[in-house]
Parts: C-alpha cells; sequence; structure tokens
C-alpha cells in the first residue's frame, strides 16, 4: 500500500472511531447511562461540556453527576445526530453535527399522542473538539448551539437550567 492509501485509510478509521465516540455520549443521554467509568471511556479527564445557556461542566464525573439530575425530569429522550463532520489534525480534532433532541416529560402519560404537549424538542449544532490518547479518542470539548425549540414546558427547562 502506498503512504498516501495508508494515510487515507488511517483518516478513513480515524473519522469513523470519532464519530463513534460522539454517538456514544448521546446513547448514554438516551439511555440515562451516567456512571462516571463510562464517560471515562469517552471523555478526556478535563473535557468540558458547555450548555446552551452558558453553564460549563468540568470532567466526566461532574458531567455525568449534572446530567443525571438535569435528564431525570424526562421519561425518555432521543437524540439524533445527523451529518457529521470531522476535521483532523494529528493527534487533535474537531467534529460538527446537527442535533434534534426530543424529550418527554416524566409525568406526561404514555398514551399523550400530541408530542408537542407532552414534550420539548430542541434542533441545534452541536461542536467538539477530540484528542488522541493512548485508549483512543476521547472527547475534549463539546458545546451545544440551540437554532430553534418547540413544544411545551420549557419555561421549566429555563428555570431549572442551572441542574
Amino acid at each position: 500500500m502506498q503512504d498516501s492509501d495508508s494515510s487515507m485509510l488511517r483518516n478513513l478509521t480515524d473519522t469513523a472511531r470519532i464519530i463513534q465516540v460522539f454517538n456514544k455520549y448521546f446513547r448514554a443521554l438516551d439511555e440515562k447511562n451516567f456512571a462516571e467509568s463510562h464517560l471515562q471511556t469517552l471523555f478526556t479527564p478535563e473535557a468540558r461540556i458547555v450548555r446552551p445557556h452558558g453553564q460549563f461542566l468540568v470532567g466526566p464525573k461532574e458531567i455525568g453527576e449534572s446530567q443525571e439530575k438535569s435528564f431525570a425530569r424526562f421519561r425518555n429522550t432521543q437524540h439524533i445526530l445527523t451529518g457529521h463532520d470531522v476535521e483532523i489534525n494529528g493527534n487533535t480534532a474537531a467534529i460538527r453535527a446537527n442535533l434534534v433532541a426530543i424529550h418527554v416529560w416524566k409525568d406526561s402519560s404514555p398514551a399523550e399522542r400530541d408530542l408537542l404537549k407532552s414534550s420539548f424538542i430542541a434542533g441545534g449544532v452541536i461542536t467538539g473538539k477530540f484528542l488522541r490518547s493512548a485508549d483512543g479518542w476521547r472527547i475534549s470539548a463539546m458545546e451545544n448551539y440551540v437554532v430553534w425549540r418547540a413544544g411545551s414546558g420549557f419555561e421549566n427547562i429555563l428555570a431549572t437550567e442551572k441542574l
């Protein structure tokens, strides 16, 4: 294999691994898997997440504890990511993806047919930074830029967003 083919193969492999780690974080949110041990497989020890309102969380333990509190108000969530765009530069990388997140309120009826009355939905752009470690790619930073919101109870989110 020529050097350019080898380099292209490594870039494609790294891109796939970065997207996999990124997607696993959103899967953890939907499955409410906030265990520090799990999040350590996704984040660097000093990873920083910036929430849409500007609050930031640092490190797998704080990220997990805060997300567990925040997601307790939802019966179910579904985070749909698309359009992953990855740029790799040596042992660092950046990612951008589109996100639609559906959050079904815990106190809503499972039989509720009107999704907008039983949930809040947001669409936006997620950006992240990654570092290559001895154990593979890890998220070092992530930020959520909300483009739109719909549904009921969004005032509740604003009132309790400090969680």
